[in-house]
């Protein structure tokens, strides 16, 4: 972004930190991931539409999670509350230009570790309501980086090191979103294939491919990281596949659709060629 970043930014960045303070007893189990952790790992990038989100998810570790204190009750004493009826999302109000506009902080635990149940993640001693379980997530426990996140907000002198998704993670957790969405146009996110391109952008094929065989050699990844892939390959494989279109849809007008396409194409391309001998089965 250039020049002063938008208030409605320095705010929401404001109350992700307002989550991380209040689960400070809990941070060594907490990973960013989502599209805050894209923008913090891709930047700007070379693409014209601005990096922008207010919402912040923060995947959660059960093996190290401490049992106390309790996530609600931490949340809710640093002024979060439950977001109507929905499970692992916790939303704070913060003043824009004299107005109070509510921010969402969602708390996501990986699917095959969330215990048994559809939605909420079973992590006793914490409510079953706190987090949520999510699919295509098991990657951000291994493929994480510690990273320095400060205010944006000179008055504001907060900063601190969280645990933050790799780039091979992030693009797996994006699959499987895309794939969840598919054909839903009312929860359809193009955006979610644009941020695959900014960190195909952003990061050399090399580094994508050692941190893909990382997650891949993991036990707590592999499978998820096998179907990550295998998405990838459907999604992202074919110029006019979903992934390209949704890439498309989400940078027109500020982007040529025909250089998007292409762009997106040719980098994802690379690094299925580069992990060719995985897809396969070869040793």
């Amino acid at each position: 972004m250039s020049g002063a970043p938008d208030p409605l930014y320095v705010a929401a960045r404001h109350i992700l930190l307002d989550a991380l303070e209040a689960l400070g007893d809990h941070r060594e189990a907490v990973v960013l991931v989502g599209a805050r952790a894209v923008y913090l790992r891709a930047g700007s990038g070379a693409l014209a539409v601005a990096p922008y989100t207010t919402d912040a998810d923060l995947a959660i570790d059960p093996g190290i999670l401490a049992s106390a204190p309790l996530l609600q009750d931490a949340l809710e004493a640093a002024g979060f509350s439950r977001a109507g009826a929905e499970v692992g999302v916790w939303s704070k109000s913060a003043p824009i230009a004299g107005n109070e506009r509510a921010m969402v902080v969602d708390l996501l635990v990986p699917e095959s570790l969330g215990g048994r149940g559809r939605r909420g993640a079973r992590i006793p001693p914490h409510d079953r309501r706190a987090a949520r379980k999510v699919r295509g997530l098991e990657g951000a426990l291994v493929d994480k980086d510690l990273l320095r996140i400060p205010s944006l907000n000179d008055s504001d002198a907060r900063a601190y090191q969280v645990f933050v998704a790799g780039p091979a993670a992030l693009l797996v957790a994006k699959t499987f979103k895309i794939a969840d969405r598919s054909g839903d146009s009312d929860r359809q996110s193009d955006k979610d294939a644009l941020d695959v391109l900014r960190l195909l952008q952003a990061f050399p094929a090399d580094e994508l491919v050692r941190r893909m065989r990382f997650l891949l050699a993991h036990d707590a990844s592999t499978a998820v990281a096998s179907q990550g892939l295998a998405q990838f390959a459907d999604q992202f494989g074919r110029p006019r596949g979903v992934g390209p279109t949704m890439a498309a849809r989400a940078a027109v007008p500020l982007e040529s659709e025909e250089t998007v396409v292409a762009s997106l194409s040719a980098l994802a391309r690379r690094l299925l060629d580069a992990l060719a001998d995985l897809r396969t089965g070869k040793p």
